[in-house]
C-alpha cells in the first residue's frame, strides 16, 4: 500500500509523477475503455451531464526530437480532427521545458488545453477537457494540476 501527502499521487514507471494538491479534483485511474490513457483527474461530481478531466498518457518516439519539432507533427493532426489552436508556445513549469496548446473544437462546445513534456524518447501529454461555458474555472484546476507534474 503506498501512502501519501498528496492529492491523488500518481507515479508512473515512466519515471514521472504528477497530483492533484490545491484542487478538489480526483484521480479516478485508467479508463479500461482506453489502454492509452495512464490515469485520469476529474473535477468534483456534480449535477452536469458532463464531468471535466484532465488526461496523462505518454508516447514513445521511435528517434530523440526536439520538443518544437515534435509538437509541429501534432499541430498538423490537430486541424484535421477539426481543432481550432487558439494559442501555441513553449513554456516552463517547475524549470521543465514543456509545450502548451489551447484548442476549442466548435462541434463538440468543448475546449482543452494540452500540455505536453519530452525527455529523451517520452513524451507525456497532459489534456485538460471542459465546456467552453465553464473552461476558465476548469483551467484554473488544470493548471494547478500542470504545475505538479515532475520527472523523476
Amino acid at each position: 500500500m503506498l501512502v501519501s501527502k498528496h492529492r491523488g499521487l500518481y507515479i508512473s514507471k515512466h519515471n514521472f509523477k504528477i497530483h492533484a494538491d490545491n484542487t478538489l479534483w480526483e484521480n479516478t485511474g485508467s479508463p479500461i475503455e482506453n489502454s492509452n490513457i495512464l490515469t485520469v483527474f476529474q473535477e468534483p461530481q456534480q449535477n452536469k451531464i458532463f464531468r471535466a478531466g484532465l488526461t496523462v498518457r505518454t508516447d514513445q518516439l521511435k528517434k530523440r526530437m526536439s520538443l518544437t519539432k515534435y509538437m509541429n507533427k501534432w499541430k498538423k493532426d490537430y486541424i484535421r480532427f477539426g481543432f481550432n489552436i487558439l494559442k501555441h508556445k513553449k513554456v516552463k513549469i517547475n524549470n521543465q521545458s514543456a509545450f502548451l496548446l489551447d484548442l476549442y473544437n466548435s462541434n463538440s462546445k468543448r475546449q482543452l488545453r494540452q500540455l505536453v513534456f519530452l525527455k529523451g524518447k517520452r513524451s507525456v501529454i497532459l489534456t485538460c477537457r471542459g465546456e467552453k461555458e465553464n473552461f476558465k474555472t476548469t483551467v484554473k484546476s488544470c493548471n494547478t494540476i500542470f504545475k505538479n507534474f515532475q520527472w523523476l
